[in-house]
């Protein structure tokens, strides 16, 4: 993925520290990412020191851990919502989305966040406490999977529609429905089946539909012209992705996902280091 000269500095080292993943970003003739465990600081110690960038752009929870200087390296804090506001039309660009006036930027991280940009302003207008750490704990506790990787591979496989109650579910079959009948009324409310696969699928709905209907619905307030997704809840994980969209759909507003959405913070925190 080739990145325009002035988008980041090549000097420069994006680093988004979050609760569970850290995400680091440098301008090479493309964009170059890594992303590993948020406790393993011997990998960032590692890449620093193989990378010798001159700066160090910091954002997220994690930045302030980094202190003034990491490894030699000066480091520049950026606050995270204005990194990820930074960061989102750069990777828009470089994917070939074009980003409306009057748009929503969901980070779908360990926990979600929701901003509001438009004509050149931003602000957060909400977020939910269920996202990727939802899915990593009720994993553990439902599955006894601890990999994230586990949870999405077996998701792939299941159908949530055995686990969550829906539409179809409760009416007869004489009777007219008031909604759709695949839609989900209630979720983990049917439990016909406990397979590990279909339990999976049915925690990534439970994340995904109430995320989407939160945007969808602040899309529709607030006159934004799309829903753009991103974070690290997204990589390797089509079935969120399609229940985002699809439901984003049904309540009438556009979506996109970003592909490199996971480095959305990384990459706004080293596109705005100079003028920090």
């Amino acid at each position: 993925m080739s990145i325009p000269p002035g988008a980041l500095a090549p000097d420069t080292v994006g680093l988004d520290a979050g609760a569970t993943l850290c995400k680091l970003v440098r301008r090479t003739d493309t964009l170059e990412t890594l992303a590993f465990d948020s406790r393993d600081l011997d990998s960032l110690h590692r890449t620093i020191e193989r990378w010798k960038p001159e700066h160090l752009a910091a954002t997220g929870g994690g930045a302030g851990r980094l202190g003034d200087a990491f490894c030699g390296v000066q480091v520049t804090r950026i606050p995270e919502f204005q990194a990820w506001a930074s960061g989102a039309p750069i990777l828009a660009d470089l994917e070939g989305i074009e980003l409306p006036d009057s748009y929503l930027l969901v980070s779908l991280g360990t926990g979600t966040s929701i901003l509001h940009l438009a004509h050149g302003e931003s602000r957060r207008v909400g977020g939910s406490a269920l996202g990727g750490g939802s899915l990593l704990g009720l994993g553990r506790l439902l599955l006894g999977v601890d990999a994230f990787d586990e949870i999405t591979g077996l998701a792939a496989g299941g159908d949530r529609r055995k686990v969550d109650l829906l539409v179809g579910d409760i009416y007869g079959a004489d009777e007219v429905l008031p909604l759709p009948a695949e839609l989900n009324a209630a979720s983990f409310a049917k439990l016909a089946s406990r397979e590990p696969a279909d339990v999976a699928h049915a925690l990534i709905g439970l994340v995904g539909e109430n995320t989407a209907l939160l945007c969808g619905q602040l899309a529709v307030a607030l006159g934004a012209q799309a829903v753009v997704y991103c974070g690290s809840t997204l990589r390797g994980n089509p079935a969120l992705a399609e229940i985002l969209t699809g439901v984003t759909a049904m309540l009438g507003a556009a979506s996109h996902l970003l592909e490199h959405g996971a480095f959305c913070g990384a990459v706004g925190a080293a596109s705005l280091v100079r003028g920090a």
